[in-house]
């Protein structure tokens, strides 16, 4: 049997006070509170749309057209303390969230929207916010197909540098809506997991062609991927991954549809568990936790019984799992893929978006799983310009159960995530408050 691989997952506008339908009337007028540094284009915010939560936080989102075409829209969220409705908190610093592919935001950052199989704040959104971290992310445009397209013509030439530019118009609008809202014009530490991790990169990279005055990027937080590979093998495996990606675009096709036989499973799995399965031996809920619980790099760390079939997992609840994969978008761009390949391939087409690596100067937290690229994120971080790279791993099992250990997923999911993942990446943004430009 062989497990499912791991998917890796310019301008913006000036934001006038009335243009935001916003209840700000009563914040305090400030002499120090600067315009946003993003250059932005003339672009009208549509009206949020805002779910009140519990213990005074707030879930707001923002549809944002940044294109032509009818799915070049990205969702902004926020996920904020208030003192009451619509006036959030001054908060002590801002994330902002990337997820990875295919991943919505809420899937990964915010699972209770997803699934009623949890406290309603088992998420890491929630826990920042809780602690007075004003956070934000992006559902990235391609995330907004539906399942029953049929023409994905419009996913040809969709690259990673469309998302990377789309999350920036995102990245500089929610900073200026936290300067519309009493925030200030403070930067922002992006955290990317999985794809989110090359997008994060590509963000701060941008940054460097900036003046220090427009930049909004003040640290990186790359969770559990690997932008650049070390061994040499690896990158010749990443060309030849590449180079066959670019072969099913040449042939006209260019969407990645292949989670959405996972999706069906995993809907069969909750409602008929024991159905037998595509793998002989296996009932529905057994392969859908195979899929997700082996491989060199796993979601989701699993128990096995002795002849190796899954009998439940370590550290997330099935039942949330099973709800995050019926949740998973069902495409995303097959160029995106072959470009991450192409990033860390020595000797196939080159890529931009990777350009200004060695340029990155801001501070550097590097976060992986045991079960998933564990340390392997560093090696991306030494080839930046950072003076400040620190690395965290989550391990809870011996090193010679890495296979059993907290995998890509569980660093999101897993039900004792806010101690052993969220609260080191919290200590870390409130370590690195300082809002100054690197170098």
């Amino acid at each position: 049997m062989t497990a499912l691989p791991r998917l890796a997952g310019p301008a913006c506008m000036f934001l006038a006070l009335s243009a935001l339908n916003w209840a700000c009337t009563d914040l305090p007028s400030s002499p120090n509170l600067d315009e946003p540094t993003a250059e932005m284009s003339k672009l009208a915010l549509p009206n949020p749309q805002r779910t009140a939560l519990q213990d005074g936080i707030a879930h707001y989102t923002f549809d944002l057209p940044l294109g032509p075409g009818p799915f070049d829209v990205v969702r902004l969220h926020r996920v904020v303390k208030e003192q009451r409705p619509n006036h959030p908190v001054r908060t002590a610093d801002a994330v902002f969230l990337l997820p990875g592919a295919p991943n919505s935001w809420p899937v990964i950052f915010m699972e209770p929207v997803v699934s009623a199989a949890i406290p309603w704040d088992q998420s890491i959104a929630i826990f920042l916010a809780k602690n007075d971290i004003d956070v934000w992310g992006i559902d990235y445009a391609w995330a907004q197909v539906p399942l029953e397209t049929t023409n994905f013509d419009f996913m040809e030439g969709w690259g990673v540098q469309k998302d990377v530019d789309f999350a920036y118009e995102a990245l500089a609008a929610a900073q200026a809506i936290r300067v519309a809202t009493g925030q200030g014009n403070g930067r922002f530490h992006v955290l990317g997991f999985s794809y989110g991790v090359p997008v994060g990169y590509a963000l701060a990279g941008r940054e460097t062609r900036l003046p220090p005055g427009q930049r909004i990027v003040k640290g990186l937080i790359p969770v559990d991927l690997e932008l650049k590979y070390e061994d040499p093998w690896r990158r010749a495996a990443a060309c030849a991954n590449g180079a066959a990606q670019q072969e099913v675009i040449d042939s006209g096709t260019y969407e990645d549809g292949s989670f959405v036989p996972l999706i069906a499973l995993a809907a069969l799995a909750e409602t008929s568990p024991t159905e037998p399965s595509p793998i002989p031996g296996l009932n529905i809920l057994e392969f859908i936790l195979y899929a997700t619980a082996t491989g060199n790099s796993h979601f989701v760390g699993a128990y096995f019984d002795d002849v190796g079939i899954p009998t439940g997992l370590r550290f997330t609840n099935t039942t949330l799992w099973l709800h995050m994969l019926q949740g998973t978008p069902p495409y995303w761009p097959l160029q995106a893929g072959a470009e991450v390949a192409y990033a860390r391939c020595e000797t196939g087409l080159d890529v931009s978006f990777d350009d200004h690596l060695q340029d990155i100067a801001v501070p550097i937290f590097n976060v992986g799983a045991a079960g998933g690229s564990g340390v392997g994120g560093n090696y991306t971080a030494s080839l930046t310009a950072s003076k400040d790279l620190q690395s965290f791993v989550v391990q809870v099992l011996p090193d010679d159960q890495w296979m059993y250990d907290f995998g890509h997923g569980d660093l999101f999911t897993a039900t004792d995530a806010a101690t052993q993942v969220w609260q080191p990446i919290l200590t870390w943004i409130m370590e690195h408050r300082e809002n100054r430009v690197y170098p």
